[in-house]
């Protein structure tokens, strides 16, 4: 298929609103094998696929108003948590252990810990003999 007509584009906006292949197929007065041969097109799936994301941004004021609702009113931490992290004010959390090897960039840490410890000892011995 090249080129879509008049009842592709009535299928899309059925297709968006849940409707079946046979339901559709009915309306637009086709054998219902015509339907799932367009949704098999290269071609009827591109356009399906931007109808898809112009219906989607078109409802996305009542989705975000949904969501808080059920955030504030049902009071879901993770709806909650969903808003802040599509909002960038609630990043992932990230837990970085140390372990094996010790070494970071070329700073070995076990060694600059041990480095401070002697240090400390040393500052505490000295003033251990002035007193």
């Amino acid at each position: 298929m090249k080129y879509l007509n008049e009842n592709h584009y009535k299928a899309i906006e059925l297709l968006l609103e849940g409707k079946k292949n046979q339901e559709i197929a009915e309306v637009l007065g086709v054998h219902r094998n015509s339907i799932s041969n367009w949704l098999k097109d290269d071609v009827f799936q591109a356009e399906l696929r931007k109808a898809a994301t112009r219906h989607s941004q078109h409802r996305l004021g009542e989705l975000i108003s949904r969501m808080y609702e059920v955030a504030i009113n049902e009071g879901s931490a993770a709806m909650a948590k969903l808003i802040l992290q599509s909002q960038g004010m609630l990043s992932e959390k990230h837990i970085v252990e140390r372990g094996a090897p010790s070494t970071i960039n070329g700073v070995d840490y076990d060694k600059l810990d041990d480095e401070i410890a002697a240090f400390a000892k040393r500052l505490e011995d000295e003033t251990d003999i002035e007193h």
